[in-house]
């Protein structure tokens, strides 16, 4: 089976090696805006439907694995950015609290069919204090991360715990990524 992963995040790519031994890594370059008013769950499965479009429409006969991930609380998400300012204020907002991580994911095969959903975990926050954050910005590790955080490297610090799959946090949920891949 021929996998093109639509997705540039190293993170992704470790985690997809878990199931799948030999794939492809084609980046999609997408507005991945979310529409006003859109629940977070419609967004993350639209942007990594429109990803999985992007590279299929290049990789015939692939199979296509796009995914986006979400961090949010409430109504207010936290998008990746690679300004600092804006990931303080992110993780002084998240201090102590539990937001929740949603990640969309289309999977396209040959022939054009799709499988699309999202798994969702929640991420309960420490309450960090100024030296630990100030380090961990200095560190640069949550720049283009949902949430300005990445619980798989030095931001595990920054998390009191996890209810729901970890690698929904990281960006690919793989158990039933997994079954989907079995499944065709």
């Amino acid at each position: 089976m021929d996998v093109v992963l639509a997705s540039a995040s190293p993170r992704r790519r470790k985690l997809l090696l878990k199931i799948a031994k030999r794939f492809r890594v084609s980046a999609a370059n997408i507005d991945e805006s979310i529409h006003s008013g859109e629940p977070f769950s419609k967004a993350c499965v639209r942007l990594a439907e429109k990803k999985a479009e992007a590279v299929a429409a290049k990789e015939k006969g692939a199979v296509v694995i796009g995914a986006d991930t979400i961090a949010y609380l409430g109504q207010r998400n936290f998008r990746k950015t690679d300004d600092g300012g804006k990931a303080k204020k992110i993780l002084l907002f998240l201090r102590g609290k539990t937001h929740y991580v949603i990640t969309g994911v289309c999977v396209i095969f040959p022939g054009g069919k799709k499988v699309k959903y999202s798994v969702k975990a929640a991420v309960r926050m420490k309450k960090y204090g100024e030296k630990g954050l100030a380090s961990y910005l200095k560190s640069g590790e949550w720049k283009g991360r949902a949430g300005c955080y990445d619980i798989s490297g030095r931001g595990k610090k920054l998390v009191a715990g996890v209810r729901g799959e970890k690698e929904t946090v990281i960006g690919l949920p793989l158990r039933k990524l997994r079954l989907v891949l079995k499944g065709n």
